[in-house]
Formats: C-alpha cells, structure tokens, sequence
C-alpha cells in the first residue's frame, strides 16, 4: 500500500482532478480546510473504486478493504496514521471520527461487491447499491462542511441519482433503459430538500447539477458546459 512521496494534500487533489472531473471542479470552490477535507474524502472514494481492477482475485481485494478499515481504527484509536497520504489526509480532515464511521464502514462494506463480479438483480438492486457505494460520500461531504442530517439526507437521495444517470448504464447495462426514470423520480422527491443550502455547504453539492445533463447526454464530451452548470450552482445556490 506504499505511495510515492507528496504532500497528502496535492496528492488527493491530483487523484481527484484524474479520476472524479465533477467532484474535483465542485470541491474547488471550497476554500482552505473545506477544500483539504472534501479532496481528503472523495481521494479515499476512489481509492476504494479502484481496488477491483488493482486486484487478481476477491480475497485480495478484501485484504486492501480491511486494510483502509484498520487504518481508520488505528486513528481513532490515538495511532499515528500510517504512511499513505490519503489515510494521513483522513486523519487530519477528522474523517476517521466515530461522527461518520458508520457511513464509511458502509462504503467499504459495498465495495467488496465488485471485487467478485456480481450483477444486479434489478434496478431496485443497483439503486440501493448506489447509495450505499456512491451517495454516502455525498452525505459525508456534507457532514464535513457543517450540514445537518436533513441536508445530509437529501444529498444522498440526489447522489445516488447522480451515480444512477453517471454510472448505472455501465454498470447495469441489461435495464439501461429504466435508469433513466428511477434517476429523474429521485431527483424530483430529492431535490427541493438542497435548495435552502447554506452557500458553504455548497461545493459538497455542486456536482450533483450535473444529473439532469447526464441524464440527456448520449456520447462526447460535455466539459465546458460542465464547468458553467457547476458555477451557476454555486453561485445561485441551484442544485
């Protein structure tokens, strides 16, 4: 599990910018300890994404999960964080606090599904996987910055129809064609809750603009347009 040497900081920031584009652009608006905290966890939901293609076999995969569950136990525990800049960037972001050790264990818990190939039985099947998978790190990023559960509620309805119109097509792609409606009904209980945000909770929540022109995307790049939507959330509070 050794990691070139960097600072924790630009470490997370450069995982993110590669490999969450919408979560990276959105976390820029933070400023200071917000911005290190938001990069610190979204680092750490990568890093748990990648470990199926990191892997041979599922047993291998299930020794890298236990490995980030024992790293998070050592820091509540009073240990010094082990040598990985995420789990250093955990650390000094208070993510390995009892606050959101459940939602995290959570996460880890789902992602040794995909360690062992597993389809889905349904779009209910993918849907719930997806909360506990993706969404909950919307949840927590709201925690982060302060949010209370109502908000951090409504985030992980939104992100988990985020994850479907972003993610479940490949995923899932035998019901490709319910996704669409199972995202837009999320979206449409979800949404009203985000609207009153507070504007520093906004960077936690920016990426999720996005859904709608997921939803509508057939192929290509949207990059620019990405941009724009996600500083129009910020600025007008629109999500």
């Amino acid at each position: 599990m050794d990691k070139p040497q960097s600072s924790a900081p630009d470490y997370c920031l450069d995982l993110v910018r590669r490999q969450d584009e919408d979560r990276w652009l959105a976390a820029g608006y933070a400023q200071g300890d917000a911005k290190r905290r938001l990069l610190a966890l979204y680092a750490f939901q990568i890093e748990l994404k990648n470990i199926p293609a990191a892997v041979s076999e599922p047993p291998l995969g299930e020794i890298r999960l236990q490995w980030w569950r024992e790293a998070l136990q050592e820091i509540r525990g009073g240990k010094h964080p082990r040598a990985h800049p995420v789990v250093e960037a955990l650390a000094d972001a208070g993510l390995a606090g009892e606050a959101y050790e459940d939602a995290i264990e959570r996460a880890i818990d789902a992602a040794a599904r995909q360690l062992y190939g597993e389809g889905y039985t349904g779009i209910d099947d993918l849907t719930d996987w997806l909360a506990m998978s993706e969404a909950t790190f919307d949840g927590v990023a709201v925690s982060l910055l302060g949010g209370d559960e109502a908000l951090c509620a409504a985030a992980v309805k939104v992100g988990t129809a985020f994850a479907l119109a972003r993610e479940g097509e490949s995923l899932a792609p035998t019901f490709a064609s319910e996704i669409p409606a199972r995202a837009r009904s999320i979206l449409n209980d979800a949404a009203a809750g985000l609207q009153n945000a507070p504007p520093n909770i906004a960077p936690a929540l920016a990426h999720l603009s996005l859904t709608r022109r997921y939803l509508r995307r057939r192929r290509g790049s949207f990059s620019v347009a990405k941009r724009l939507r996600i500083f129009v959330s910020i600025a007008f509070g629109r999500f």
